[in-house]
């Protein structure tokens, strides 16, 4: 079972969305660490490089382990990465998820409602987008009372949706949706900064196991490195919250033109026009839920006669 629901993972238009999203999220930090590994390998040659120029004595394998002992530290914290960016593609996943709820909850009910079900349209109260929500209650129990009856008829547009001509922004959703991609974006950060610590007591014990630490330059070049591994990260956390800063913006992009479609499909219906349906292009992965939004109203057209007299208040 466990099998089949991972295949329709990546062939569901959805699925392979929610997929993406834990990808970018990984993307961006990846990228961070990459260039943060060919930085810090930059740094330890540098020291390698210095301490040769102030211990000609010392053996080539003395030399050779201090490289090794110092890049060592990522060896050791492989796992410690491995399971980082698992859990940063899980919880991209998760937002991707957040951001087609919505659309999910209007998708399922349409299904249960064209199947003959009893069921109750609840919009979700974390993942809601205001427009959306707010109006598909209205217009879901509209279409109730229209199943009722079996008549197709006009109603009230409230004057707040009458004025709408374009996707609006949804400030209180994208707050919330922007607090979980920066808690990401600060996670990586936290994460940066334990594996920068890492090297820099690997080089430090490293000098001291090699009895390097009596020589003042050596011993001054250790005890000033601060500021190198502060602008560090810094430079670091930069190029994370910018990347996340960005994604944040791509992935709303991914939704705000479908909540419009979905608007103004539901109150061209409630105004009369009964063959408006919902037509989304360049959204696959919301598409799956217009269509069943879609068959729904064509549910209603075959059950209900239209009745242009009666206008419900």
């Amino acid at each position: 079972m466990e099998k089949i629901r991972i295949s329709r993972l990546f062939k569901d238009e959805d699925g392979r969305f929610i997929i993406t999203c834990g990808a970018k999220f990984v993307g961006i930090s990846f990228l961070a660490a990459i260039n943060l590994y060919y930085v810090l390998w930059n740094i330890i040659s540098l020291n390698n490089l210095f301490i040769e120029s102030k211990k000609f004595g010392l053996s080539q394998d003395m030399r050779e382990d201090f490289l090794v002992k110092a890049l060592e530290v990522f060896g050791e914290n492989l796992i410690f990465v491995f399971l980082f960016f698992i859990f940063l593609f899980l919880a991209g996943a998760y937002i991707g998820k957040v951001l087609l709820r919505p659309f999910e909850l209007i998708g399922d009910y349409c299904i249960r409602k064209t199947n003959g079900e009893t069921c109750e349209y609840n919009p979700d109260l974390f993942s809601d987008y205001k427009l959306l929500s707010r109006f598909s209650e209205y217009f879901f129990q509209y279409l109730s009372e229209i199943e009722k009856d079996k008549s197709l008829r006009t109603t009230t547009i409230p004057p707040i949706y009458q004025k709408i001509h374009k996707p609006p922004f949804e400030r209180v959703f994208f707050f919330h949706f922007f607090i979980l991609v920066i808690i990401l974006a600060g996670t990586s950060v936290v994460f940066m900064n334990y594996i920068l610590s890492e090297v820099k007591q690997s080089i430090i014990g490293i000098v001291y196991s090699l009895k390097l630490d009596t020589d003042t330059s050596i011993g001054y070049l250790l005890t000033n490195q601060d500021f190198i591994f502060q602008s560090i990260l810094i430079y670091t956390s930069l190029i994370i919250f910018v990347g996340y800063f960005f994604l944040s913006f791509h992935l709303y992009s991914k939704i705000s033109g479908a909540i419009f479609a979905f608007f103004s499909t539901m109150r061209a219906y409630s105004k009369g026009n009964y063959k408006a349906r919902v037509h989304l292009i360049g959204y696959a992965h919301i598409r799956p839920h217009g269509r069943s939004f879609n068959k729904y109203l064509d549910h209603l057209e075959r059950e209900c006669k239209v009745n242009n007299n009666k206008v419900e208040s």
